[in-house]
């Protein structure tokens, strides 16, 4: 019997000094999926999200961002259609309330590194816009950009999840 509690003893601690294999590395994407991504927040802000500044002289500004849906396409293109409200008041004057504005941007994609740069096309939409570099992974596209609302430049980023029921 204590030949086998010994034999048990020396197992065990065999097995304790033996290392637990590594876990296994989560692979990184080499590329986001061909799908749509939907803005949810700016700057962790839920949208719509709305930026109002006033200029020395008393104008106000307003940009209230709604929604932006990014479609990774095949062929590294990508298409960009943002829902915005852009509305500007003399001093004293009450903000009105502007209908939505559409830009539709296309233009290619690609991978760098680990970022994941957008190019817009002149021709297709993307005419003065500057070429964005972001992150990725699975299911979440987040691109840091920077707008200007009135005299005020600002930088943001967004965060776009993936929506497998947007065509």
């Amino acid at each position: 019997m204590a030949r086998a509690t010994f034999a048990s003893l020396i197992a065990c601690t065999a097995l304790a000094q033996t290392p637990a294999p590594a876990p296994a590395a989560i692979p990184r994407l080499a590329e986001p999926a061909v799908a749509s991504y939907v803005s949810q927040r700016i700057n962790g802000k839920p949208l719509p999200m709305t930026d109002r500044v006033s200029d020395d002289n008393g104008v106000q500004y307003l940009i209230e961002f709604d929604q932006l849906i990014l479609s990774i396409l095949p062929r590294h293109e990508f298409r960009a259609a943002l829902k915005y409200r852009q509305t500007l008041a003399s001093k004293g004057a009450r903000m009105g309330q502007d209908p939505l504005q559409k830009m539709l941007v296309y233009g290619t994609w690609s991978v760098v590194g680990s970022q994941l740069r957008f190019v817009p096309d002149p021709k297709r939409g993307g005419n003065g816009l500057k070429i964005l570099t972001g992150t990725f992974s699975a299911r979440e596209i987040d691109v840091p950009f920077d707008y200007r609302n009135g005299t005020v430049s600002r930088h943001a980023s967004v965060i776009l999840l993936r929506d497998d029921n947007i065509f």
